[in-house]
């Protein structure tokens, strides 16, 4: 049982990244070569830009990382099933916020490259 909720987990984690390379994917079709992409607001106001590939990649990697430390956590040999419960929400609700937070952030990055009129 408590393999099946760590692979339910796993599964959590491979729909996110999946559905984040996906965007990331489409979006450096779009954006120009050499061209910085805003990654921080406050308003309208961008505070920081990025190189595309580490704007559109960056979460990404940090979502494999964070992923994969929660996943060694959820595995370990001690692991009880109450404990395997816990990790798999911790794995649910983790893998859907990352994946908001990058889909928010490249959704606004190109609507605001769209109003500078660099796309």
């Amino acid at each position: 049982m408590i393999q099946i909720l760590s692979i339910a987990g796993d599964l959590f984690w491979i729909l996110a990244l999946a559905i984040m390379a996906s965007l990331s994917w489409a979006a450096q079709k779009r954006i120009p070569k050499g061209l910085a992409v805003p990654v921080a607001w406050r308003g309208e106001q961008v505070l920081v830009r990025a190189p595309k590939p580490a704007a559109l990649w960056g979460v990404i990697l940090l979502g494999l990382v964070i992923g994969a430390w929660l996943q060694i956590e959820s595995s370990n040999r001690g692991t009880t099933l109450n404990h395997a419960i816990i990790w798999l929400c911790v794995r649910a609700t983790v893998a859907p916020l990352l994946a908001t937070l990058h889909i928010t952030q490249v959704r606004k990055g190109l609507e605001t490259l769209a109003k500078e009129g660099a796309l």
